[in-house]
């Protein structure tokens, strides 16, 4: 990797001040480059010339603007590689998971110009027209929000974040991209591979820097018009407060503490297979499970084959292709991840393997919890921990289920078809798996959550209204 600059006005630009922060290889602690730290003066810069792009790119036709996201997918195409490469430098997922994740960017930006191109207004008879007459005539236009921040996560930094960028451009706004603090080297790049499809300058935007400070400047403003943000609840009450001023149009993916119910006539075998999805990323997934809540008869049958599987994980080097869960993000989430774990263990859950960290990894965990714990409601762990909780009936599942304030995704495994869907409908989440664990995305699903997970929905043609607004025109008394 080398070091990056940030997108401005169609140049790109260091720190007004210098300023730059080293990015890491959390399985290696190789210093794999730099990139800049926005100063405030940096960030208005952005703001202002996104003010410009706006108009820029809200005047040309739908035609052309969808042109040149499909320019941009088919660059994107010759690069798949490189960002892979580069997310699992810098985030630490194994390779073929992040390959996967980099083949997403332009099958995006595909499905958004298609979407885009098929957006249409609605008309509105007069009821009270006479005769042939038309009377009042009602109709409405589409048209761009304006200026959407675009700020998502270090999980799926590139993935993620096409979810917001792409519809936006396709809707007509000009973006500013905020990457994130622990992996801005790859969005960067992802932002200079974008630039090249040829968007008027002022319309795409990418800046990198402190996320504390940098969400208060991009959000506290009336330069914007909204904000897609994907990442943790606390962060999200933030930037609800920061554009209560303004009123911003907000959508949020947030936090998750994600339930599978297995149920006693469930084939344990397959249900075991399902729970190992939690290795995934190394559990650092907000649609993942996170809470197992399987019936007592069969919990400690599970638990048996739960911790012989966990145990069979190869954890190591991201890079390398037989790895199966690499590193945490940085030592810090590794650290916290372990004091969870300690935490729950001392107020009575019992450890049945790993609770360890060492650098950035983290070994996996499998806990048997009771339902009255943090870990079993609102605790959301992101890392590899496996939290086992019993339960004797149904109607307990379902409660332990949604005792949680999170509700992105859910699960369950059932042994018929007819039991897995009656649990499946009772539970508090914006998606529920029936016959599997529950962490299923589709680009063109309604993709959000209940509760404290979110606001607004994510799926393609879901997002093409998210990033527009509707304007209703009226002709009077048509004959």
């Amino acid at each position: 990797m080398e070091d990056k600059l940030m997108l401005i006005a169609g140049e790109w630009v260091p720190a007004s001040d210098g300023a730059t922060r080293e990015s890491t290889n959390p399985a290696t602690g190789e210093v794999l480059g730099r990139a800049p730290l926005a100063t405030k003066e940096d960030v208005e810069r952005a703001l202002d010339a996104a003010q410009e792009g706006k108009k820029l790119w809200a005047a040309m036709t739908r035609n052309e603007r969808c042109g040149i996201l499909r320019k941009a997918a088919d660059i994107f195409d010759g690069h798949l590689e490189e960002l892979a490469q580069m997310v699992t430098a810098e985030m630490g997922k194994p390779i073929g998971m992040a390959r996967s994740e980099a083949a997403e960017i332009p099958t995006l930006l595909r499905l958004s110009a298609s979407a885009a191109e098929m957006m249409s207004g609605e008309t509105v008879i007069d009821q009270n027209a006479e005769g042939d007459a038309i009377g009042d005539l009602a109709f409405t236009k589409i048209e761009p929000l304006g200026v959407v921040a675009c700020i998502g996560p270090f999980n799926f930094p590139i993935s993620t974040l096409t979810f917001k960028t792409a519809p936006a451009l396709a809707a007509g706004n000009a973006i500013i991209i905020k990457a994130p603090s622990d992996v801005p080297l790859t969005v960067l790049r992802y932002a200079e591979i974008l630039n090249e499809a040829g968007f008027p300058a002022g319309v795409v935007q990418a800046l990198s820097g402190s996320g504390a400070k940098m969400g208060e400047w991009l959000v506290a403003t009336d330069k914007i018009d909204a904000v897609s943000f994907t990442g943790s609840t606390g962060v999200g009450s933030k930037l609800v407060e920061y554009s209560a001023p303004y009123f911003h149009h907000l959508l949020l993916e947030m936090g998750g503490n994600d339930p599978l119910v297995i149920t006693d006539d469930a084939d344990l075998e397959n249900a075991v297979g399902q729970s190992m999805c939690r290795m995934a990323n190394a559990g650092q997934i907000c649609c993942i499970t996170k809470r197992f809540i399987v019936h007592n008869s069969i919990k400690e049958d599970y638990l048996d084959a739960l911790v012989k599987a966990v145990g069979g994980i190869k954890v190591g080097n991201p890079a390398d292709e037989s790895t199966m869960m690499g590193p945490l993000v940085n030592e810090r989430a590794a650290r916290e991840c372990a004091s969870q774990v300690e935490q729950t263990v001392a107020a009575g859950a019992k450890l049945l393997c790993g609770g360890t960290a060492e650098g950035a990894f983290m070994a996996p965990t499998v806990i048997d919890c009771t339902k009255d714990l943090p870990i079993a409601s609102d605790l959301e762990v992101f890392g590899p921990v496996w939290a086992v909780i019993g339960y004797d009936t149904d109607k307990e599942a379902i409660e332990i289920a949604n005792q949680s304030i999170f509700g992105l995704n859910g699960g369950v495994i059932a042994g018929t078809l007819e039991r897995g869907m009656a649990i499946a409908s009772k539970i508090e989440s914006g998606t529920v798996v029936c016959n599997g664990e529950g962490s299923f995305r589709n680009p063109k699903h309604a993709f959000g959550g209940y509760k404290r997970s979110g606001v607004g929905r994510e799926g393609i043609a879901d997002l093409m209204k998210e990033f527009t607004q509707r304007k209703t025109l009226v002709v009077r008394g048509i004959e």
